[in-house]
């Protein structure tokens, strides 16, 4: 019964991506792509292999977070907006469950504009015979697996803030959170035991999106696989985390009056 209803929340979140055009604006990305590749080849890539596999990682996932961003800060408010929560409440089902199936729609909308844009990406690499080792296997799914992360910080936010504000808090600790967590660490030798007892605790809550992240291994030459175990690890901190996030936004939705 949970599944299907978290499946036809997620269906809904699709479709409505899809009406919006998001996946479109994917389509061109990828299609941008493309003519970035041939232009490359038109000049030559010999010797920028590591070069041009670092770039396209980066992409991967610059783009990959801004649609979980702009995906999931948006899904509530909206519902809320356009007054289409209250028939979906007026079914059988909790508000945890409608934030648990809208949570599984940004994350398929994501997962699926993300794996778009690697295969294309993969595509244009390959037919100018740049090979990829088998760590990029690790790499998607490590990213995907920061992009659920991403996606239930936005719906978080969400409960809480406006959608501009909830994107915005989300944008920064999704692609600054690595530079506040090595600030914090150069300071944390000279810092007083109660500040360092504050960093500790803010480390310990920001998200660690980084460790997510194996593009730099991936564009290398000759990189082995990480070992299972760190893949099994960050697949329990990333459920970890989208729980705790996800139960973040339920104790504000709970108590919202709708």
């Amino acid at each position: 019964m949970k599944f299907r209803v978290y499946r036809a929340l997620a269906r809904g979140v699709v479709l409505e991506a899809i009406r919006r055009k998001d996946l479109w604006v994917v389509a061109i990305l990828g299609f941008l792509i493309m003519m970035t590749a041939g232009l490359l080849g038109f000049f030559g890539i010999q010797g920028l292999q590591v070069f041009v596999k670092d770039l396209a990682v980066s992409v991967l996932g610059i783009f990959g977070t801004i649609i979980a961003v702009l995906t999931a800060c948006r899904m509530i408010p909206d519902e809320i907006r356009q007054r289409t929560l209250y028939p979906l409440l007026s079914r059988p089902i909790s508000r945890l469950d409608l934030l648990v199936g809208k949570l599984c729609g940004a994350m398929a909308v994501t997962w699926i504009a993300f794996l778009m844009l690697a295969f294309l990406t993969a595509f244009a690499l390959l037919s100018f015979h740049i090979h990829f080792e088998w760590i990029m296997v690790q790499y998607v799914l490590c990213k995907m697996l920061g992009l659920a992360v991403v996606c239930a910080l936005g719906l978080a936010f969400s409960a809480y803030m406006t959608p501009s504000a909830a994107a915005t808090m989300t944008f920064i600790l999704a692609f600054g959170s690595g530079m506040i967590v090595h600030a914090m660490t150069m300071a944390y030798a000279g810092a007083t035991p109660v500040a360092q007892f504050g960093m500790k605790s803010l480390n310990a809550l920001l998200p660690q999106l980084s460790l997510f992240d194996l593009g730099s291994r991936a564009a290398n030459v000759n990189w082995t696989p990480v070992p299972i175990w760190v893949v099994l690890f960050l697949f329990g901190y990333g459920f970890l985390y989208v729980s705790a996030m996800l139960g973040v936004a339920w104790v504000r939705f709970w108590r919202q009056p709708l």
